[in-house]
């Protein structure tokens, strides 16, 4: 977990990299776009370009959170949301029980967020920007455990994958 802290290190990054793998202009630290990190599951861009992504925490928390270059999201120094001005809060948090995020897709003003543990999605409508208004379960028991939610670029249908042994 200390990984997550050194910059020197690759673990707990977000890495970006041009096309031919290098180290993208305006990173952090060589390919490094932010830090703090303990296990992100699933990136996607909102149509303004902002990146978010989902997060497993370790035992109290995951995450959703709006990544922002040179940022530094606390593990393992902070697990949800801390108050506190080194890191970056969360956008939005739930239990592990509720959640263990893995996709993120994204339709309209809200993200999609696939729930292993949680054996749902949730939709976390925004306002157009980085913080959650709402929050709301869906298809709760319904699939099992969800891995992936996209959205069909050619309908608008959302699909959803899963990942049970049955």
């Amino acid at each position: 977990s200390s990984r997550a802290q050194d910059i020197n290190n690759l673990g707990g990054k977000i890495l970006r990299v041009t096309k031919t793998g290098a180290a993208a202009p305006g990173n952090v630290s060589g390919r490094v776009f932010s830090l703090g990190h303990r296990n992100v599951q699933g990136l996607v861009f909102d149509r303004s370009r902002r990146l978010f992504a989902s997060e497993l925490g370790q035992n109290t928390f995951d995450e959703v959170n709006h990544i922002r270059g040179g940022s530094n999201y606390g593990w393992p120094t902070v697990e949800g949301r801390a108050g506190d001005e080194r890191f970056v809060d969360p956008v939005w948090q739930a239990a592990p029980s509720e959640a263990s995020p893995s996709g993120i897709g994204i339709k309209g003003d809200s993200l999609y967020v696939a729930a292993l543990r949680g054996e749902r999605v949730w939709r976390l409508r925004t306002n157009y920007g980085a913080s959650v208004v709402s929050a709301t379960s869906m298809f709760t028991g319904t699939y099992g455990r969800v891995r992936a939610v996209m959205q069909n670029p050619k309908d608008g249908s959302m699909w959803l994958m899963t990942s049970n042994n049955n």
